[in-house]
């Protein structure tokens, strides 16, 4: 049998023995430990400052055990009602959108059939809720608080009646310094601004009361649920009476809202009715009244122009019963329509006065104990790092 001839390696094929490896997959045999090696030597080091970490830990238990207890308590109130959906049939387009929203019918308030009110879409409540203006006007409203025996708007019970926590003051005069200072400077140009500002249209807001905003837009929320179409309202404060006074509000200022937003139209219909209703009955009495005279005082045989002139004045007469007749009757349509636009809002679960407070101690011990282990392991390699700088230099 012949012996087989070998070919010779073509340009592109590997040398006998040998593997091609892309360039950017070569790992030089001298560098394959090193990962492991500097994993190795940071385990070292840390194990070597082990007991410093432990005391930053301990100190961080300390401090996350004491700002637990000083914590202020959280207490959550919150109901779930049922807004009235439109029954109307959906366009195309707003059925299109429902359908991506869990399916709910008559949630964009976009309808085929024409409506004399406004429709407002379910989804809007909370945005409704978390408005600068909303909140302006809750903010506003006095409540009563029992640990104080006042009462107050919530803008006089976070600014002057609101006692600063341990932990709020710490971390006011820490961290918070930088903020002291640029208050302190931009403060008066603030106060001219708004007392300069006289526009009613126009919200103008100090530092204070913009800080007592965002406690309230942190403290307050409602929700939407896409698939059952529930609306959910909380109110987080430190009193459990309070927490569901403020709740209740913000349902009850939530529901006039959409009440008025709903009949404003119609309503503005019914007032205009109202108005010419009077101007249309003071036509007709008078037309009445000069019909009745003229007949009183032209009594017996009428000659040809006093007939004219009857049939003049009956002719007023019955235009203005006509009128004032209509007009009636739009009147009484217009006040059914007010009362089929005014929307229905049925309560599921009413507001409770919460018992349990929802302050989460565990969770403050652990962010803390897991900061400070943090921070030692931050100091080791910082001074590592340092050290090794000078050397170098």
């Amino acid at each position: 049998m012949e012996e087989e001839q070998k070919q010779p390696p073509t340009p592109n094929s590997p040398l006998p023995g040998y593997r091609l490896i892309p360039e950017d997959q070569y790992i030089d045999p001298r560098n394959a430990d090193e990962d492991e090696i500097d994993l190795l030597e940071l385990a070292q080091k840390i194990w070597a400052e082990r007991w410093l970490i432990v005391k930053f830990v301990i100190a961080g238990a300390i401090i996350g055990v004491f700002a637990a207890i000083t914590a202020p308590k959280e207490y959550v109130s919150s109901a779930k009602l049922m807004p009235e959906y439109s029954g109307q049939q959906e366009s195309g387009g707003a059925s299109s959108l429902l359908k991506r929203f869990g399916g709910l019918a008559g949630l964009s308030g976009i309808s085929a059939g024409g409506s004399a009110g406004a429709e407002l879409s379910v989804l809007l409540y909370p945005d409704i809720v978390s408005s600068v203006a909303f909140q302006h006007k809750l903010a506003q409203q006095p409540f009563y608080y029992t640990e104080l025996d006042t009462s107050a708007s919530l803008y006089s019970y976070f600014i002057d009646l609101q006692q600063p926590t341990f932990m709020g003051t710490v971390k006011k005069y820490t961290i918070g310094i930088p903020g002291l200072i640029i208050g302190a400077i931009f403060s008066k140009k603030e106060e001219v601004k708004n007392e300069v500002n006289s526009d009613p249209a126009i919200l103008a807001l100090g530092n204070d009361k913009t800080q007592v905003i965002q406690q309230i837009n942190s403290r307050i929320s409602a929700s939407l649920n896409d698939e059952s179409g529930i609306i959910t309202v909380s109110a987080k404060f430190p009193n459990p009476k309070l927490a569901a006074e403020i709740a209740k509000f913000t349902i009850e200022e939530l529901t006039a809202y959409v009440i008025e937003y709903r009949t404003e139209k119609v309503l503005r219909n019914l007032a205009y009715l109202e108005e010419q209703l009077l101007e249309s009955e003071k036509r007709f009495d008078l037309a009445q009244l000069v019909l009745a005279q003229f007949r009183d005082s032209n009594r017996g045989t009428l000659t040809n122009r006093a007939q004219t002139e009857e049939e003049r004045l009956q002719s007023e007469y019955t235009l203005a019963f006509n009128i004032y007749n209509s007009l009636n009757q739009q009147r009484e349509e217009s006040k059914l329509k007010v009362q089929e636009e005014t929307p229905v809002f049925k309560v599921l679960q009413p507001v409770l006065v919460p018992i349990n407070d929802e302050t989460k101690g565990s969770m403050i011990l652990a962010v803390w104990v897991l900061l400070s282990g943090m921070l030692s392991i931050g100091l080791i390699f910082g001074r590592e790092f340092y050290a090794n700088t000078i050397k170098s230099n």
